[in-house]
């Protein structure tokens, strides 16, 4: 009798144990997207000042230009909107993608497809947003069929390709590589822009961390974060190697 009262309250208090743990970590969790919504609402509401002035006023402006010899004028302030309206769509959609990931909303789905003509696609797509003078060089070697979810790939390199545009000079060159052989899927990005403090790369990969030296360039801290839960999420490998004044180069690595 006493063994079995004694068994008894064994298992009721490893139910207890359990139950108080699995509260704990809802309650963790609750408080970490209460955290996340904060913080969305602060950056939101700093990110989105920028965008929407210059909206504002090219829109404003726009409306004084009325002759046809102001076309040139009118160009410009059209070109203004779009690049405003691009940055407040890339920043709803870091948060969205965030909260999938948080949420473990994200699916992955690995489907064959060329991966040269995809990178193409995305440079072609991005291309609008270069700097004066800039360059994106483009290479790829091996096999160019590849097994990996074609939207995080895409999305990958649509943010590493943007970072390397915003955080590089005019005039400068940013190199895209992709290789398969032998097994390994490789894709690299490099640009010969700021580079990234040696104190700041343990950080890099954190939820809303900026770089110390890119302060005053318009960004949530959330994209790089993002590129390495996508990264993780098909079983792949992140590096950094940066200098500062020099560039930075990230090479991503699947193995099939």
């Amino acid at each position: 009798m006493h063994a079995l009262i004694a068994q008894l309250n064994e298992e009721l208090e490893s139910k207890v144990k359990q139950r108080t743990e699995e509260l704990t970590l809802a309650l963790s969790k609750e408080r970490e997207l209460s955290d996340l919504k904060s913080r969305f609402i602060s950056i939101a509401s700093h990110e989105f000042r920028t965008p929407l002035s210059a909206i504002l006023s090219s829109v404003s402006l726009i409306g004084k230009y009325v002759d046809s010899h102001d076309q040139v004028k009118r160009d410009k302030h059209i070109l203004r909107i779009r690049s405003a309206v691009n940055n407040l769509t890339n920043i709803l959609n870091e948060f969205l993608s965030l909260g999938k990931i948080e949420e473990g909303k994200t699916q992955v789905h690995m489907v064959e497809f060329n991966l040269k003509e995809q990178v193409q696609l995305v440079i072609n797509e991005i291309k609008p947003i270069l700097k004066e003078k800039q360059i994106i060089h483009y290479t790829h070697s091996g096999v160019e069929l590849v097994n990996l979810d074609i939207t995080l790939v895409r999305n990958i390199l649509i943010n590493l390709i943007s970072n390397a545009i915003k955080f590089s000079p005019d005039h400068s060159i940013i190199e895209v590589m992709t290789r398969f052989e032998a097994g390994i899927i490789s894709l690299q990005v490099k640009d010969h822009g700021l580079g990234i403090p040696e104190d700041d790369m343990k950080h890099l990969f954190e939820r809303f961390f900026r770089g110390t030296n890119v302060t005053n360039i318009q960004g949530t801290g959330l994209g790089l974060h993002i590129v390495s839960r996508y990264v993780e999420l098909m079983g792949g490998t992140i590096s950094v190697e940066s200098q500062i004044e020099k560039g930075t180069t990230f090479t991503i690595k699947f193995i099939s």
